[in-house]
């Protein structure tokens, strides 16, 4: 009896694993690369990604210019050039006190000889410059992902960026060290609202 107990877990095991294994393989080839420009826009706007982002929280180690567990809130926005031809990216992150942990931003682009969307990102973290261009891997309706390689203070390392679209006023984002998968975090942004225009 022992023994069909033990047979029994180590089935029941294996098809949980496969089930995990079968999931993951499904959203992996859910995302794909665009081939224009236009198509990665239509992508980018199911995903309802334009606007303002917040989120709430504590640092983590994953990044090299901020230090891990500081109480602090990220302000993230995503907007279109005034050509339509860039996406543009920015973002503050401070601490409850005010201190600046983090500014910077970024261009994605159509790179119309590679035929490949790719991204440039700069900034300063604890007051230190960081650089890194980032690579489009695939993109959905409902989810990104990204290849960045960041320098910072003579240092460079690669950081898987996963973001999801959880509902229309919920975004996470996801980053897993290349040469460290345990090193990784996920947080949630919440929408901003606009602000109402006011009368004169």
């Amino acid at each position: 009896m022992k023994n069909l107990t033990c047979f029994l877990l180590v089935i029941a095991f294996a098809g949980l694993t496969q089930l995990f294994a079968d999931h993951h393989k499904k959203e992996k080839s859910n995302l794909k690369l665009p081939t224009s420009w236009k198509e990665y826009l239509s992508m980018k706007r199911k995903q309802k990604a334009f606007g303002v982002w917040s989120y709430t929280g504590k640092t983590t180690d994953i990044w090299e210019g901020i230090p891990e567990g500081l109480e602090y809130s990220h302000t993230h926005t995503t907007q279109m050039s005034a050509d339509g031809s860039k996406i543009l990216n920015s973002h503050v992150m401070k601490t409850n006190n005010g201190t600046i942990l983090s500014t910077g931003s970024g261009m994605e682009t159509w790179d119309a000889k590679r035929k490949k969307i790719f991204s440039s990102n700069s900034g300063f973290d604890g007051g230190k410059l960081y650089t890194g261009p980032s690579e489009l891997i695939g993109i959905s309706e409902s989810a990104e992902k990204w290849n960045y390689t960041e320098t910072i203070s003579g240092k460079t390392y690669e950081v898987i960026t996963t973001r999801k679209s959880e509902d229309p006023n919920k975004r996470s984002q996801t980053n897993v060290r290349v040469k460290d998968p345990d090193n990784a975090s996920t947080i949630t942004f919440t929408r901003k609202p606009r602000k109402k225009k006011t009368e004169k």
